[in-house]
């Protein structure tokens, strides 16, 4: 009984549990340099990039340079365009990366009509996509310019696999 047990000792399955729990940046930061392993698990796991204003830009940078290894496994996007720092960071998701398992995708605040249409151009391309929101309470003027080309994107998009669109 005076047997101690390390992290490394628990089975992959109790590791995939703790990681259903958590969004992308929470797992980096606690698994990703440990050992060979865990390492190992990180790339066979769905992934769920979840930004908020609470976030800062050294916490983003983190986030991007882990994506360029496992920007195929994020199955879902929930992010604010602002961080704390005011730096916009959709653009910079969907500038750098191509999220071709992408099912699910939140975005909220976009600042720039010029960001929302190259985002919305894109996302014309993720055949896997099956819930898209994007909330702008307060832009509705984005809204408003926007509409007719997320419409026009999306009914000449290939895939059927979109049912939400808010």
């Amino acid at each position: 009984m005076n047997r101690k047990t390390k992290l490394e000792d628990l089975s992959n399955e109790i590791f995939y549990e703790v990681f259903d729990y958590l969004h992308m940046l929470d797992i980096f930061i606690g698994f990703s340099s440990l050992n060979q392993r865990i390492w190992h698990m990180l790339k066979s796991i769905p992934l769920h990039i979840n930004i908020s204003l609470a976030n800062s830009r050294k916490q983003i940078d983190f986030l991007l340079s882990h994506l360029t290894f496992h920007e195929d496994q994020v199955i879902s996007i929930n992010t604010s365009d602002r961080i704390r720092d005011h730096s916009s960071v959709i653009h910079l998701l969907f500038n750098r990366h191509y999220f071709i398992n992408l099912k699910s995708c939140k975005l909220l605040l976009i600042y720039s009509m010029t960001k929302l249409n190259n985002i919305i151009k894109q996302i014309g391309n993720l055949n896997k996509l099956v819930i898209l929101q994007i909330y702008q309470p307060d832009r509705s003027d984005l809204n408003e310019n926007n509409n007719d080309e997320l419409t026009r994107i999306l009914l000449t998009n290939k895939s059927l696999s979109l049912r939400v669109l808010k």
